[in-house]
């Protein structure tokens, strides 16, 4: 019980940093583009470091009234943040129900670990690849994005989430990738992961918008 205790003294400690941050934007006025934007990424980045220390931390306390996995994803994380699924060609699929967030000043390990819990929690046999293709589909509207510059979206945790459980590694000799955009009111990510030689179907089906 001491160590619980503490466990929520260290997530309150880290609250009261994300509400510094907070405070501090709501004091941002007049200051520069740059700096807001500097701003936000770190109140983003405090919200989502406490979001994953809490799944983190308070999972080894949960009382265990029914059988859990170990870091799953409960149905209302899923709600949240999206699904996993193995299509019928057998490639992982993963549907986020945001886009990629903007890495230009800094991020959180948020993404990486909601796709793990999403992919561990799916329900299907997973395959696992030696090498693979991996497909990153952004759909946005220049209303709706987070970032237009392919260099700031934050796509580099994805890897190292599937690294272990769906591939083997993310070396250039293990892992292709791809970063696309389609154009859609509806702003969501779609992840493919899939054998090389089915890279010609994927983009067939992308372009003809029958994925």
């Amino acid at each position: 019980m001491e160590q619980f205790k503490k466990s929520l003294t260290d997530l309150q400690t880290d609250m009261v940093g994300a509400m510094k941050s907070i405070s501090k934007l709501l004091l941002s006025e007049g200051r520069s583009s740059n700096t807001l934007a500097r701003q936000m990424d770190d109140y983003l980045c405090e919200v989502e470091n406490l979001c994953v220390k809490s799944r983190m931390a308070l999972e080894k306390y949960r009382p265990l009234c029914e059988p859990l996995k170990v870091n799953a994803a409960n149905e209302i994380v899923e709600q949240i943040c999206g699904s996993a699924e193995v299509t019928n060609e057998g490639w992982v699929h993963i549907t986020l129900n945001t886009l990629l967030p903007n890495c230009k000043h800094r991020i959180s390990g948020y993404l990486g670990d909601t796709i793990a819990r999403l992919i561990s929690n799916c329900g299907y046999k997973l395959p696992y690849f030696e090498t693979a293709f991996l497909a990153i589909v952004e759909y946005c509207n220049f209303e709706n994005h987070n970032a237009l510059d392919n260099d700031n979206k934050g796509w580099k945790m994805i890897p190292n989430a599937l690294k272990g459980r769906v591939i083997e590694d993310d070396t250039q000799f293990h892992l292709s990738i791809g970063l696309f955009t389609k154009w859609s009111e509806e702003a969501r990510c779609e992840i493919y992961v899939m054998p090389p030689e089915d890279v010609s179907d994927f983009t067939y089906y992308l372009f003809s918008d029958t994925l």
